[in-house]
């Protein structure tokens, strides 16, 4: 499970996003947005809870 924001983590994080259709410019901002959405809301859900929210392209 991903938890913090390290380059490995949003590595990971943004191939998941890939694999919904987003190509690699975005999915890495996609996947910063959703490591920041994960610190700021504090409400205890993964990154990947956040992916998970993301609609395929």
């Amino acid at each position: 499970m991903m938890k913090r924001k390290t380059y490995y983590n949003v590595l990971r994080a943004a191939k998941l996003i890939r694999a919904k259709g987003y190509d690699e410019q975005t999915s890495y901002q996609i996947a910063l947005q959703c490591f920041d959405n994960m610190e700021q809301s504090k409400n205890g859900m993964s990154v990947e809870w956040w992916i998970d929210k993301i609609v395929r392209a």
